[in-house]
């Protein structure tokens, strides 16, 4: 807002208006006022002055966090530069500039933190409160250039019981190899599963065990406590009654709809999927790896679901 912004305020008496200028706001009342903000007016909010910035310190646009919603998308790494396209679910779309988001490739998404690699760091990003927490690099790591690196993490990075596992494939073999690493650990532990030649589409954790699943019916788990990798197949229940793991596969009819909604072109965008918070069961968002795909002279583009929070961390957190 501007100088002349005028802001009516009603009091407790019926019909009695009294007006203050923006400035000269409470500072009791200006958190309550963050709280309640979506993310794109909390931005707005933060980016007033000095005060007000201060006064949504603890602000996490809780607004976008409720269940059934559809994730919004970052289209980035285009044309060699740190301008990024946010799409959110209504389908309006914002250039904004993320200089962490140039060069760099992400690997999971989750309840709005981004797991990225760039310039051989891994790290995870906020895009809109740019917070960032560093992890360890693990040794020999596979390029990020190749196929099949899809990744999950367990929890938030700043809860301490939070569990990183990437899953790539070897060069020019059909086998697979799991990076684990826990919070607090300097260093990852690498596991390897033999003759895997399919494509990893999509992934999600539950309860104490990583799933990455196929474009068939076949997964790969791996158990955190038992630090074991192992092949399953997947089973639809047909029953409420019958037990289950709470996750689904986004249905075609869904996909369609959201690149619809979205008005993008994404045939050759590489896409790192996600898991969207649902009241029943989490449905996941496919990875979309395109890297046969043509770009020209120019950086080929690469795209994100994700759902939209506002994290803010102590700067002095540390993995």
């Amino acid at each position: 807002p501007d100088e002349n912004v005028v802001i009516s305020i009603r009091s407790s008496t019926r019909d009695q208006v009294t007006t203050r200028e923006w400035n000269d706001l409470p500072s009791e009342l200006l958190p309550s006022i963050a709280d309640r903000l979506g993310i794109i007016e909390l931005l707005r909010f933060r980016g007033v002055c000095k005060d007000w910035n201060f006064a949504s310190s603890t602000a996490s646009a809780e607004i976008e966090a409720l269940p059934n919603r559809d994730p919004w998308f970052l289209l980035y790494g285009e044309n060699n530069n740190s301008q990024c396209t946010l799409v959110t679910e209504s389908g309006k779309q914002y250039t904004i500039t993320i200089p962490e988001m140039d060069g760099a490739t992400c690997l999971a998404s989750s309840q709005g933190w981004l797991l990225l690699y760039r310039e051989g760091l891994i790290f995870f990003f906020c895009p809109f409160s740019r917070a960032r927490i560093d992890l360890p690099v693990p040794t020999k790591f596979p390029p990020m250039g190749i196929s099949d690196h899809v990744a999950v993490f367990s929890t938030p990075p700043t809860s301490q019981d939070c569990v990183v596992c990437i899953i790539c494939r070897t060069n020019k073999t059909d086998d697979l190899e799991l990076y684990v690493i826990h919070r607090g650990a300097t260093s990852w532990t690498k596991h390897k599963l033999n003759s895997f030649p399919n494509k990893i589409e999509c992934a999600a954790y539950y309860n104490g065990v990583f799933y990455y699943f196929d474009n068939t019916d076949l997964m790969v788990c791996f158990s955190i406590k038992d630090r074991s990798i192992s092949l399953g197949k997947v089973r639809y229940v047909k029953s409420s009654n019958e037990r289950c793991i709470p996750l689904r596969f986004i249905s075609n009819v869904e996909k369609e709809d959201m690149k619809k909604r979205l008005d993008l072109e994404l045939g050759d965008v590489s896409t790192c999927g996600t898991t969207v918070s649902c009241l029943n069961a989490d449905k996941m968002v496919p990875y979309e790896n395109r890297a046969n795909a043509k770009g020209g002279g120019t950086r080929r583009s690469k795209g994100v679901w994700f759902q939209p929070r506002f994290h803010q961390i102590d700067k002095m957190l540390s993995w």
